[in-house]
């Protein structure tokens, strides 16, 4: 009899328990590897309004990243094609070339007595800024832009006048003080302009490709996951993301 009591009130603990558990389902779905990373705080993905509202923003910014981006496509083409004009006009010294790396992307080599034609110019940067044309704000504002640097050395070589800048600049303006330094700098070690124009442009480079990168797998996957909680909570391949999206059901 005292076993069976026993028995009916470990019953009725069990099933009192049971009171205790939440049984609606979870809204938090698997966290995935952006989760994990911390891309997507916790805090923005307690419900769907929350995670709906960090869509907007991280789409937002990143439409207007995008916009850079592919603003800087056109840009490199137009740069490339100038360069490639530049490398029929003008006249050249040639003989001895500087051995430029492939990876400045120059249709061709430039010859050292070119760049030494540049590189001798008695003109400060400063009374460059101030005698030359200054075609945008920056140039307005102190800086040496390429046109200026351009018309201080028009009888030099095209080509070799937009290596030289290159080599100072990421762009088509650079602070004065840089500018002078670099100048100073090319004509008292010839291996300086080498080095620098390749690290210039892999600068150039690498920042587009960085902005890419942002836009890629963390803005693009991070509105994914978030419009997939915000929208589609109880969808099962939202623990799976990106990649539930190229397979079918059976495979989330």
């Amino acid at each position: 009899m005292s076993r069976l009591l026993i028995f009916c009130c470990c019953c009725l603990l069990v099933a009192g328990s049971n009171a205790f558990v939440n049984t609606r389902p979870n809204l938090q779905v698997k966290k995935s590897t952006t989760k994990s990373l911390n891309v997507i705080p916790e805090a923005f993905t307690d419900t769907p309004e929350t995670a709906r509202s960090y869509f907007y923003i991280w789409f937002v910014g990143g439409q207007g990243g995008a916009t850079v981006a592919l603003g800087q496509f056109p840009r490199q083409f137009s740069k490339f094609k100038s360069l490639f004009e530049m490398s029929e006009e003008g006249p050249t010294a040639a003989g001895e070339t500087v051995g430029l790396s492939p990876l400045c992307l120059y249709p061709r080599d430039i010859s050292k007595a070119d760049v030494d034609q540049v590189l001798s110019n008695k003109l400060s940067v400063e009374q460059m800024v101030a005698k030359g044309p200054k075609p945008n704000y920056m140039s307005e504002k102190g800086y040496l832009c390429f046109d200026s640097f351009a018309d201080a050395n028009k009888k030099c070589n095209p080509l070799t006048i937009r290596a030289v800048f290159d080599a100072m600049s990421t762009g088509d303006n650079v602070d004065p003080s840089i500018a002078q330094r670099k100048l100073d700098e090319f004509r008292s070690d010839p291996s300086a302009f080498k080095n620098s124009l390749q690290k210039q442009k892999l600068a150039g480079f690498s920042s587009i490709a960085f902005l890419l990168f942002l836009l890629g797998p963390i803005v693009a996957e991070t509105c994914i996951e978030a419009a997939s909680f915000g929208w589609f909570p109880d969808w099962p391949g939202g623990a799976n993301l990106p990649w539930s999206l190229l397979v079918g059901p059976g495979f989330w």
